[in-house]
């Protein structure tokens, strides 16, 4: 077979130039397997590491109200569970009705102090994730308090992104005060001198009011940007096979409509209904087969020895002996 020609306007020796999507990342987000799953020969994933507290500057109109650059096109967002990601971007100057925001996980509070606290000596394996009631409102550290000032420009990443909850854990190593964080951000900026510990949700709490409420992570872009490729990227983020379709996702997900669910299970039922219909009717098929043919089978029998019996009897001897005389 002979090789195929390239493309018009394009010769063999061109190299593809693949599309880039920035994504806006903050502390404790590991977006690896996403990454990984999305890029290919065709489209790579840049990523743009900011501070939490600037995690919402990519969806924020310019400083003098112009319309958002759109670039980084998606990113991460991060919020308490007592609020909502739409309070989130109305603080953050963001209209939520401009915005796109899909949850994916939620993440567990922990407390973080100096191997010389207190509560260091707390045994969770023994006593539970630590109340919220033994925390001193007084020490607690908020990392906010030490980040920077966000960027005008969304592209343009701190030098050291997380400065605010490295700075608070290392402050916390010292022994003053304690510092609650995201799992996730407690192991990034974990120390050998600091004690990580559960700290109670809500949920688990005996009274509501005194548990953390955790907080919910997902992606959030502007409507005005959306595009095939950051379909692509949402899609690789649950899991969806690269080059398959949003509907065949749906289909396939285990969050899919309760009705198609239904109608699935309904499908199995009638299928089990009628092959067990159908087991029964061979069954008695068979039970009739074999009960007639045991009966013709005695009947046989019986013909035979009826048969035998005129044979044997004393008429047909007698024939036989007049016969012979």
């Amino acid at each position: 077979m002979p090789p195929s020609s390239p493309p018009p306007g394009r010769s063999s020796t061109d190299e593809i130039v693949p599309e880039t999507l920035f994504l806006s990342t903050i502390p404790g987000a590991s977006p690896s397997k996403w990454v990984d799953r999305f890029t290919s020969r065709e489209r790579r994933v840049q990523l743009v590491n900011h501070d939490v507290g600037a995690q919402v500057a990519f969806l924020a109109p310019g400083p003098d109200g112009s319309a958002p650059r759109g670039l980084p096109q998606l990113g991460y967002l991060r919020w308490r569970l007592d609020s909502t990601p739409e309070a989130l971007l109305n603080a953050g100057g963001v209209d939520p009705a401009d915005v796109h925001v899909v949850r994916f996980y939620e993440e567990d509070p922990v407390v973080c102090v100096g191997q010389d606290h207190l509560l260091a000596a707390w045994d969770a394996a023994a006593d539970g994730p630590v109340p919220c009631s033994e925390l001193d409102a007084a020490e607690q550290l908020d990392p906010a308090r030490f980040a920077p000032e966000p960027p005008i420009d969304a592209l343009d990443a701190p030098e050291v992104p997380g400065s605010g909850e490295r700075m608070a854990v290392e402050i916390v190593a010292t022994g003053a005060g304690h510092v609650v964080l995201p799992a996730s951000v407690a192991r990034m900026f974990g120390r050998k001198d600091v004690v990580v510990l559960p700290l109670e949700r809500r949920g688990d709490a005996p009274e509501a009011s005194d548990g953390h409420p955790g907080w919910g992570v997902g992606l959030a872009w502007l409507k005005t940007v959306d595009s095939q490729l950051v379909q692509d990227f949402v899609g690789a983020a649950k899991g969806r096979r690269p080059g398959s379709s949003r509907n065949d996702h749906l289909q396939a997900s285990p969050a899919a409509p309760q009705g198609g669910a239904t109608a699935a299970g309904a499908s199995r039922s009638g299928k089990a209904t009628t092959a067990g219909r159908n087991r029964a009717a061979t069954k008695g098929a068979k039970g009739a087969t074999g009960a007639g043919s045991k009966s013709s089978k005695g009947g046989s029998k019986g013909a035979a020895k009826g048969s035998k019996g005129s044979k044997g009897s004393p008429g047909s001897k007698g024939g036989r002996g007049g016969n012979r005389r």
